[in-house]
């Protein structure tokens, strides 16, 4: 993973870490995505973040990025349904 993928990535789970500050954060690898799962007790979240949709961002804008695609509350709206975060924002999507 290249050092601007690194930085991308930390900066997805420093977002994540403080709007889901309860739970356990466990990344899983993908070729194409950042993608993590959220568990609290019998709660879970999955989301995955495709490298496009960060691809033209700095990892000091990505927090704005995920709050003006309403992110955490796409995934706390759908509970255990995966959140897939493209260019266009949100969408439904399978992990």
């Amino acid at each position: 993973m290249s050092e601007y993928r690194i930085e991308i990535r930390d900066a997805v789970l420093s977002y994540l870490k403080v709007e889901f500050s309860e739970f356990d954060i466990q990344e899983e690898q993908e070729k194409d995505s950042y993608c993590f799962r959220l568990t609290k007790q019998s709660n879970s979240h999955f989301v995955r973040v495709m490298y496009t949709a960060t691809q033209s961002s700095e990892a000091s804008e990505i927090g704005q990025q995920l709050e003006q695609y309403a992110v955490a509350s796409t995934m706390r709206g759908l509970g255990d349904f995966p959140v897939v975060v493209t260019e266009q924002g949100c969408i439904f999507g399978s992990p």
